[in-house]
């Protein structure tokens, strides 16, 4: 009869490919079943693999095999049978509080049905699974083999993993058991046969392991594969019979009697007979009995195993035979079968955990070779990441795995879909293919002798080789590196140099750790680190560290070729390194050291076009502007000037947008060589290619930059102060204000711009830097002593609270001197004319203040009597100085007595308050202060309507607030009303203040009230 998925109430069936990618990433959640041949293969001992062709005599050969003839019975011929059930554990899942969860069935193809069937017979045969009502159910899997006909069985248990608690037990480190081989000339490894199958499950754990297919729905007796913690339940069992830390009593009684007297153990008393054993072992392991072994029955190896793979060397034939037998025998104790096929005995090398291990040293297998020989380079980013998930576990033998393999790392998945730019990954992809195919060999390391430190630094990356000496040359014990954070890629490269050997310090430090160290570097300040006395900054933390270890630095610069001639095999030469780094540059190593150079960049008779520019955005709206202004040289006349609004943005968006803006202004007038002046240190950097781009938002802008500069011949980036970006700022400020984009035209704002502008003052070398002889002019000779005899009228007489005007010579007013004699050169009080006029005619600008100002000046045809009457109750708040300047008269009240009566307050319009709250709170004198300390510091000297709440929302805004200082502190939650119910359970604390001064001088008194008694103390 015939059955479909719909009859067996099963779903789909689900088919995995053996070498695809899901395998691979499923494969630790997957119970992936061996090939069941035969669960009780015969074991003939003379098969095993003993000894070493050519090298090994029948003797010995024949002494190892009597040891293994004496503990056959825990040899199995196959490494998939079913082992005996190991003594003295159990596995036990701790699935919690969690509700179980039945799978449906998947559906098994017809032709495939009678391969699971005889699986599943097999098992059930062996009493590995059998019949069951739980709650749980989880569906198996097919998998098919590269044939296309065969299958394994898997059962899907990704469910059930994520309700198992999982275990703290830990599992080894791999490079820890790759280590303390150096003394060793023969070797065994031992495979333990269907490692897991060996532990029995409890009752729950049987429950919650229950698989469902379309034969029925069973659960197993042993401990599966792929079932959260099976491999941690595994490793305890067998550190336990490596180190000998807790005894089996009382199930010792089924442990033969030989095995009992070899480890010199008696069996208790009591009775326990073998029927009674599983019993008991359900009820209590020996880790929960935790009753300890005998001092005589210590560690047998020294070593620790990684799950079910055991290796061991020894120094000589006898010494491997006597420490088989040992084991032997404490294998037997704990009933663990040993997988006779996989094993191997008496070998100057042996496969351990994919390395060959020999007495040389180790080196990677040529499996893993072989399996990336022919690959192609990867399709998808998950292909990308498992190649080189592949190789981290061999990084310690690719030389500067971190420079050849940075490339692939920072691809993403669009760049490899649309196979933009990937030569230099490809060409890392083949580089790598090609060195994890010819490994070198790492010498085991050797404590008794020094180590060797050659660190390799470039631009994005700090490597090291740890090596050690034999007869005059080095060879390399293990490779270490790490990409450079975005911090460290501007340090220096000695200090680079200084962070691969801290990274060898940190990586390797158990292995190295009272061993003397030779450090070969091509710069002396590792050197100066250790020894410096006056090291500030981070050489601190650094000399810190260097100085616990035995260094020994030796500087190799100018005897490169001396340390290349004693360099082994696997040592490549630092100037080669460097070769294969340049064409290997990734996003990262393009970031440059910025230059040091002096900003002066401008001779005096440079012609050409500067462009400035200038973003801003408020946070709260997320509404910006920009501004931009193209300058002629020489007399850095304006050319043209735009402010422009934006929409969406951030800072950093409206400053980029203000670059793109200019430069596209600076095209449709042809112009193809441009000075590029900002404030925008981010901007500049990422433009220049000192800085990485992270943000999208910016990469987008960025890469819109980068294909705007292919039109221009040259362009030069140079990053400026906002003070002296004035006219691009006033711009930008203007345009937020008038909420609109504008282009400057008239007479009057040219001639502010070129007025209020400094960046000739940063670009324009300097006369004394060309050799020319500085000339004061005579109208600022002696300014302070000629006040007197200069007429500048009224309009630049200064007001007793104003701030003064310093005298200076500027390079700019030099320049322009120069360049255009008939336009006189402007002093100080020119200056300050010129600001109170435009102060003034701001203030006209204003309705409101333009109001004001006609009441004061006695105007009052001009109101209407009801308009009239309103400025007159504020008028007397108000008055006009000799230049027609509005202040605001301070008064006296209950809270300010004394508030800053005897100066009045210059009355900002509101084109001017950006201005004055950006030199309060941004400028270098306003250290960016907070709110309360930027407010009384305007109100000193200035007064507008909301005053506050402006300074508030600029505080708010401000982004460099927002990014460079933490949050404030959790002050915590309140205790509410408290109720004492005796004394002195809460007190109280009271600050009295302006108390009369006492005979110490003091004003303040504090009091301390018990709550509930109202005893003040």
């Amino acid at each position: 009869m015939k059955m479909n998925a719909e009859d067996l109430d099963s779903e789909p069936t689900i088919y995995i490919h053996e070498g695809s990618e899901l395998l691979s990433q499923l494969r630790d959640q997957l119970v992936l079943l061996p090939e069941l041949k035969d669960l009780s293969p015969s074991c003939d001992i003379e098969t095993a693999d003993v000894g070493e062709h050519g090298v090994t005599t029948p003797d010995e050969e024949h002494k190892m095999r009597n040891i293994l003839k004496y503990h056959r019975s825990i040899f199995l011929g196959d490494g998939n049978a079913a082992p005996a059930p190991a003594r003295g554990v159990v596995c036990d899942l701790d699935v919690g509080d969690a509700k179980p969860v039945a799978q449906r069935s998947r559906s098994v193809a017809p032709h495939l049905s009678m391969k699971v069937y005889e699986l599943i017979k097999k098992l059930l045969e062996k009493g590995l699974v059998e019949h069951c009502e739980s709650p749980w159910a989880s569906p198996i899997v097919i998998v098919l083999k590269k044939n296309g006909v065969d299958i394994r069985m898997c059962i899907d248990y990704r469910v059930v993993n994520m309700f198992i608690k999982l275990s703290n037990y830990p599992l080894p480190l791999i490079d820890d058991l790759l280590i303390d081989f150096e003394s060793a000339m023969w070797f065994m490894s031992l495979d333990m046969a269907s490692g897991f199958w060996a532990i029995r499950m409890t009752e729950r754990a049987k429950l919650v392991s229950a698989f469902v297919c379309p034969f029925g729905h069973f659960q197993w007796v042993r401990m599966p594969f792929g079932l959260k913690n099976a491999p941690l339940v595994y490793q305890a069992v067998i550190n336990n019979c490596l180190w000998g830390f807790v005894r089996l009593s009382p199930e010792e009684a089924e442990v033969d009697q030989d095995v009992l007297d070899f480890l010199q153990l008696e069996c208790p008393g009591g009775g326990v007979t073998e029927e009674k054993v599983p019993a008991l072992t359900d009820t209590m392991t020996v880790f929960q009995r935790n009753i300890p072994t005998p001092s005589h029955m210590g560690p047998v190896l020294g070593r620790s195993s990684y799950i079910d793979d055991i290796a061991d060397g020894a120094v000589s034939w006898d010494q491997l035979c006597d420490d088989l037998n040992k084991l032997l025998f404490r294998l037997r104790y704990w009933n663990i079968s040993v997988s006779l096929p996989k094993s191997e005995f008496g070998k100057r090398s042996i496969p351990y955990l994919s390395h060959e291990i020999s007495a040389e040293g180790i080196r990677a297998t040529l499996k893993i070779a072989k399996g990336v020989q022919d690959l192609p380079f990867p399709s998808t980013l998950n292909g990308v990441q498992s190649f080189l998930g592949s190789l981290n576990y061999y990084h310690k033998f690719i030389e500067d795995f971190p420079v050849v393999a940075a490339v692939l790392y920072e691809l993403t998945d669009e760049q490899i879909r649309s196979k933009r730019d990937l030569s230099r990954a490809k060409e890392s992809f083949e580089i790598l293919k090609r060195k994890i195919a010819s490994t070198p060999l790492l010498r085991h390391p050797d404590r008794t002798r020094p180590f060797v430190i050659i660190p390799h630094a470039n631009q994005w990356a700090a490597c090291a080789v740890l090596g050690q000496e034999y007869d005059g040359v080095i060879h390399p014990v293990r490779y270490t590196g790490r990409v450079l954070n975005d911090a460290e890629l501007r340090y220096h490269i000695a200090e680079k140099e200084v962070i691969a050997v801290l990274r060898v310090l940190q990586v390797f430090r158990t292995l190295i750790e009272g061993c003397p160290l030779e450090v070969y570097t091509r710069y002396s300040v590792l050197k100066w680190i250790i020894q410096s006395k006056t090291a500030d900054g981070r050489y601190v933390p650094w000399g810190v560290t260097l100085s616990h270890w035995n260094l020994d630095i030796r500087k190799v610069k100018k005897d490169e070729d001396g340390l290349a001639a004693i360099m082994g095999a696997g040592i490549t030469p630092r100037e080669h390194l460097d070769e294969v780094a340049e064409s290997l540059v990734p996003a990262k190593g393009l970031v440059k050291a910025p230059p040091v150079i002096s900003v002066e960049m401008l001779e005096d008779d440079f012609e050409g076009v500067v462009l400035s520019f200038d973003g801003a955005a408020k946070t709260s709206t997320r509404k910006g502007s920009c501004g931009c202004v193209l300058w002629k040289l020489p007399g850095w006349s304006v050319v043209e000037a735009q402010g422009f609004i934006l929409e969406d943005v951030t800072v950093n968006d409206a400053e980029y947008n203000g670059l793109m803006k200019g430069l596209q202004m600076a095209r449709e007038k042809n112009i193809t060589e441009l000075v590029v002046v900002g404030d925008s240190r981010i901007v500049i950097q990422q433009v220049q290619g000192l800085i990485n781009c992270h943000q999208p938002n910016l990469q987008r802008k960025l890469a819109e930059c980068e294909a705007m500069k292919e039109h221009f011949t040259s362009l030069r980036l140079v990053h400026v102060k906002r003070d002296f970006n004035q006219a691009a700022d006033y711009i930008t400020s203007k345009t937020l204000v008038l909420d609109d984009s504008w282009a400057v035209q008239e007479e009057d704002e040219i001639r502010h711009l070129e007025q209020v502008s400094k960046i000739p003052e940063q670009l324009m070398k300097s006369q004394a830097s060309l050799g020319v002889d500085i000339r004061v002019p005579e109208s600022l000779a002696d300014v302070s002593f000629q006040k007197e005899n200069v007429d500048v009228g009224s309009e630049s007489a200064p007001l007793p609270n104003a701030a003064r005007v310093m005298a200076a010579v500027t390079r700019s007013g030099t320049h322009r001197e120069a360049e255009d004699s008939s336009r006189p050169p402007l002093g100080p009080l020119e200056y300050q004319a010129e600001r109170w006029r435009r102060i003034k005619v701001h203030q006209r600008s204003e309705e409101y203040l333009a109001e004001l100002v006609r009441f004061l000046k006695g105007d009052f045809e001009s109101f209407l009597p009801r308009r009239l009457r309103k400025i007159s109750k504020v008028a007397d708040l108000f008055a006009l100085d000799s230049r027609g300047i509005i202040y605001r008269l301070a008064r006296s009240t209950r809270d300010r007595p004394r508030d800053f009566a005897d100066e009045p307050r210059l009355v900002v319009p509101k084109a001017l308050q950006t201005d004055i709250l950006h030199y309060a709170h941004e400028d270098y004198q306003g250290g960016h202060q907070g709110k309360t300390r930027t407010h009384e510091r305007l109100r000193s000297e200035f007064y507008w309507p909301g005053m506050y709440a402006d300074v508030d929302r600029f505080v708010e805004e401000c982004v460099d607030c927002a990014s460079g200082k933490g949050r404030p502190p959790n002050p915590g939650p309140s205790p509410g009303n408290i109720t004492p119910r005796r004394p002195f359970e809460a007190v109280s604390m009271y600050f009295v203040t302006h108390m009369p001064k006492s005979a110490r001088g003091n004003t303040f008194l504090l009091l301390f009230q018990d709550i509930f008694s109202g005893y003040v103390m």
